[in-house]
């Protein structure tokens, strides 16, 4: 742990760098099995989800820390690496989030008392393949684990990971959220699902007619839901209920930028595409797409999203991959502008303008 804080401090100094995810690489380096050395004799919860994990960690982190001291990482650090240098801080509670394909191997190392599931989409078709693939992999985990699991039961997916599972909370928001995109099929047994709005059931016996825990049918924000599912967490472990702003669980920022105030929106895969231009009101939006490594190399999934709201708005389009989703709104008449840059496309407009960005995209701007 010193060798590691000592790389955390020089990466700060000579690289001014946050040094978070150093100090976790350096730590399981030199201590493999660090991770379930520092988790022992701590409360850990896990957070995973294909959206929503890091700002639905930070405010659970916020309502458990009413109960007792925190720790979890503050920069969304979420591989092995990222735990490790999150559990480094001595605290009662952990509240980690976790990215989905390393989640088996840090529930397995932590023995954590309650894990999160927000949601499961389709994202980065290289590395996580289908929805499916991942399920699997996490209902593994649901049978194993003596951990309370809580999950949004509207989700096919994460009704069928707790099948098996020794504890789980199933909230239901009513089937506000609607048809899930990437489930016509059954996860279970692979027959077609019987949708109905936003509510579904197979005659396997899958369905999210039944829960445990239901609220408001008008709950329709991912934001707001993910707001409800965090305090059910915090619930089980005593802690009152909180009430925070629904957008502050949103990953947006306010910059101005070449004289231009900018509302900064991640947008990364299909579902949070979709959340993002529900979001659009004015009519003056800049849209970035990259395909780096963490974005997702595969930009086939522009094909899932409707862009069509966008229509009659004045759209410009840039990013590494600008040209791709140029013509993807091009198809579906969308009229818009594609640029090398940013700052050449910012420059096009005064007052304010609305900017959803690639994950990389995102980052550059915000800092």
């Amino acid at each position: 742990m010193a060798a590691a804080r000592l790389s955390a401090f020089l990466s700060k100094v000579l690289l001014k760098k946050s040094g978070e995810t150093i100090a976790g690489r350096v730590l399981l380096i030199l201590c493999p099995d660090a991770i379930s050395l520092l988790a022992k004799d701590r409360k850990v919860i896990l957070v995973s989800a294909t959206n929503g994990k890091t700002s639905t960690t930070r405010a659970l982190a916020g309502f458990m820390a009413t109960a007792g001291t925190v720790t979890t990482s503050k920069t969304g650090s979420n591989l092995s690496r990222g735990v490790a240098s999150a559990l480094m801080n001595k605290s009662e509670y952990a509240v980690l989030e976790v990215d989905e394909l390393h989640l088996p191997v840090v529930a397995a190392a932590t023995n954590p008392q309650a894990i999160l599931l927000l949601n499961l989409t389709r994202d980065q078709l290289h590395r996580m393949h289908e929805v499916k693939r991942v399920a699997d992999r996490w209902r593994e985990i649901a049978s194993k684990t003596k951990a309370t699991i809580v999950i949004d039961v509207d989700d096919p997916f994460l009704n069928y990971v707790v099948t098996g599972a020794k504890q789980a909370i199933r909230v239901s928001f009513g089937g506000a959220a609607g048809k899930h995109p990437d489930g016509a099929v059954c996860p279970s047994c692979g027959e077609y699902l019987d949708w109905d709005g936003g509510l579904y059931s197979c005659k396997c016996g899958l369905s999210n007619h039944y829960s445990d825990k239901k609220f408001d049918a008008g709950v329709s924000s991912a934001a707001l839901r993910n707001e409800i599912l965090a305090n059910v967490v915090a619930e089980h472990f005593g802690v009152p209920w909180h009430e925070v702003d629904p957008a502050m669980l949103e990953r947006k920022v306010s910059k101005n930028i070449g004289g231009v105030d900018c509302s900064i929106r991640l947008t990364k895969n299909p579902a949070s595409w979709r959340e993002a231009l529900r979001g659009v009101t004015g009519d003056k939006v800049i849209l970035i797409l990259n395909a780096r490594e963490v974005d997702g190399i595969d930009t086939s999934w522009l094909w899932d999203v409707d862009f069509s709201s966008l229509r009659g708005k004045s759209v410009f389009v840039t990013g590494e991959r600008g040209m791709d989703l140029s013509y993807r709104l091009h198809v579906q008449g969308v009229e818009n502008e594609c640029v090398a840059e940013f700052n050449s496309a910012v420059s096009h407009f005064t007052g304010s303008v609305e900017v959803l960005a690639a994950y990389t995209a995102f980052h550059g701007l915000v800092g």
